[in-house]
């Protein structure tokens, strides 16, 4: 079962996708739902034509949904990621990789390391 992560959907953007209904819009833009939901998640963002379909939708749903606020979602998640990625050893992952900072005596050395990220 999937799991809501509800910092994703906190911005004007994502409340009104989760107001008008992630099936509604997939339908109004002639996309798969998967795709809004990659949209929240910060994987991708809207194509410009389906961003100004959506602003549209929202305005005739009574709200205004400017292309900053659209844009600003995707750009949010990700530092908000990023931040929340951040260990309390010195490493992160990001991109499917791993960086590990090391400081101390070690038989390799100091230095960063980079590695897969497990999945």
């Amino acid at each position: 079962m999937a799991r809501i992560v509800t910092w994703r959907w906190k911005s004007k953007f994502a409340r009104f996708i989760h107001d008008y209904g992630v099936e509604s819009l997939a339908l109004a833009l002639d996309v798969r739902p998967s795709a809004i939901y990659h949209w929240i998640r910060g994987a991708t963002t809207p194509r410009p034509a389906h961003a100004e379909i959506t602003q549209r939708l929202a305005r005739e749903s009574g709200s205004v949904l400017t292309m900053d606020e659209i844009y600003r979602h995707t750009r949010e998640v990700r530092a908000d990621f990023r931040r929340r990625i951040q260990s309390s050893d010195g490493s992160s992952r990001e991109g499917g990789l791993t960086t590990e900072t090391r400081t101390g005596p070690s038989p390799r050395g100091a230095g960063t390391r980079v590695t897969a990220a497990a999945q």
